[in-house]
């Protein structure tokens, strides 16, 4: 008899959405991977999506956090129901926001692609031209973020604190000190 050997390399696949850019991508799960833990970063702009382990008797463990309530999730996948998951969508524990998915890699395109079509078929005009006016507005807002915790942003009144929504073209800043607000277009 023959002797059929089949490398493993990964035990499944995730696709997450980035934070801080809006991308995702797939990324395949290393089943030995050397280390106790694996970092999935943003292939765009390099920030980290999700952290992934191996906990002994528990499973695949994955730490990812929300952009818009800011809870850390924790998901934990059995090995065994891995081997059997096609498809499943991670969502944030407190407010039910999609964060990604977990499953075989060609599941996890094909939904993908779907999405992508379905979304260019409802917006045939400007579907790539909404995707990434979306993603601009999301890097600038970030962007804004980062200023206010450096103490570069300041109101007159000499408050550095804000509140700040994402409205469809603009981003609205409120000073939480005096009231007063400015838009960035």
């Amino acid at each position: 008899k023959e002797l059929e050997i089949v490398l493993v390399d990964s035990l499944c696949s995730v696709a997450f959405y980035c934070q801080r850019c809006g991308q995702i991508e797939i990324a395949d799960v290393p089943l030995f991977c050397g280390r106790e833990s694996y970092v999935v970063k943003c292939s765009h702009c390099g920030a980290e999506k999700a952290h992934l382990r191996f906990a002994p008797r528990k499973g695949l463990v994955i730490e990812t956090s929300c952009v818009v309530c800011g809870t850390e999730n924790r998901v934990v996948y059995p090995l065994r129901a891995l081997r059997s998951l096609s498809m499943e969508k991670i969502y944030c524990e407190k407010d039910h926001f999609e964060l990604g998915y977990i499953g075989r890699w060609q599941a996890l395109a094909e939904f993908l692609d779907f999405n992508a079509a379905e979304y260019d078929a409802l917006h045939p005009h400007d579907a790539y031209n909404f995707m990434e006016h979306q993603q601009i507005l999301l890097e600038a807002f970030n962007r804004v973020h980062d200023l206010a915790e450096e103490g570069e942003l300041f109101c007159p009144c000499g408050g550095h604190e804000f509140t700040a929504d994402i409205a469809e073209y603009a981003i609205h800043l409120e000073c939480t000190r005096c009231g007063s607000a400015a838009v960035i277009p």
